[in-house]
């Protein structure tokens, strides 16, 4: 494939929870991606995992975005009393250590773009939007972190930050790109939607409701995005479940995508070592994304497995 000064190719990883070799810094630093998108949520609830997994991202040679997710800095007891609804000012215990594990781990980024409440250049055309950070759904999470940092303290400031951060943005001339750790509400309620909730039993929309009044709101007003990007909401088809997730859907002339397919480092019945991420393409304008799968450490082989080729093909285009 050539592109043009104007394309691009650009990879997206979705949630890492400790899936992250040498083989993946090293296939990303080599390619011919122009950059690497992560969703966040990089360890598995130790803050050593996390940090160690940071610095590999750190290593590779590429220009690289990250929105934190909220598994990233956050201790599992602030967890669960998200998982809870605890009161928020229970946290104030914890807040702390929280914003120590936040400096220490943006400084194993090292060269990382963190994407959160701000405005990132991606090259010529692109302009990457990073929204709200540690989201985890259902609620305004992490209150108290948020008006340290940012000074955000509800869905109606989330949303206003994000339409100040775009005010400046010419959409003739630049594509937007939003990325965030969970995506936005308004698109589907269902188990298998792209952000639906699929561990009740009366599912749901799990979207972010500052995130998808903010993209509904600029699409009245004619400034919509090229993209969205978020995980956090996980899918795999290992389980052989009927109604597994959509991680590709086109709505309103917008693509959304979700690469979290956990785990992304798997193996299949053979013993075969697979990586996932995903591959996202502006072609003569036109932005697309298709799943990618590294087999033992090598470019994509087909034919892939049915159970990849099921992945693959878990999408929604209305336009």
């Amino acid at each position: 494939m050539i592109f043009d000064s104007s394309d691009k190719r650009i990879a997206v990883v979705g949630d890492i929870h400790g899936f992250w070799t040498w083989v993946d810094t090293e296939y990303f630093s080599k390619s011919n991606y122009d950059s690497v998108i992560f969703t966040g949520d990089l360890g598995n609830n130790l803050p050593g995992n996390t940090n160690k997994i940071a610095q590999w991202i750190s290593k590779v040679r590429k220009p690289k975005y990250i929105i934190l997710g909220n598994h990233d800095t956050t201790s599992i007891p602030q967890l669960l009393m998200e998982i809870t609804n605890a009161s928020p000012n229970m946290g104030y215990l914890s807040h702390t250590f929280h914003l120590l594990r936040y400096k220490i781990l943006l400084k194993k980024l090292g060269d990382t773009n963190i994407c959160q409440y701000n405005l990132s250049d991606a090259g010529k055309g692109l302009s990457i939007l990073g929204a709200r950070p540690l989201s985890m759904g259902a609620r305004f999470n992490f209150p108290i972190f948020l008006k340290s940092v940012f000074g955000i303290s509800s869905y109606q400031e989330s949303e206003k930050k994000l339409h100040e951060l775009i005010r400046d943005i010419d959409f003739q001339k630049q594509d937007l790109l939003v990325l965030a750790h969970n995506g936005p509400s308004g698109l589907g309620a269902k188990a298998h939607d792209i952000w639906g909730c699929d561990f009740k039993k009366e599912e749901g929309d799990f979207g972010d409701k500052d995130l998808g009044d903010f993209i509904q709101t600029i699409v009245k007003q004619g400034k919509k995005p090229k993209v969205v990007i978020a995980g956090h909401m996980h899918h795999s088809s290992r389980k052989l479940r009927v109604k597994t997730r959509v991680w590709k859907k086109k709505e309103q002339d917008i693509l959304y995508l979700n690469p979290a397919r956990v785990p992304r480092i798997f193996s299949d019945k053979q013993g075969n070592i697979w990586h996932h991420h995903v591959e996202l393409t502006r072609k003569n304008g036109v932005w697309d994304a298709e799943a990618k799968y590294l087999k033992n450490g090598v470019e994509e082989i087909f034919p892939l497995p049915e159970f990849l080729e099921r992945e693959k093909n878990r999408i929604e285009m209305k336009d």
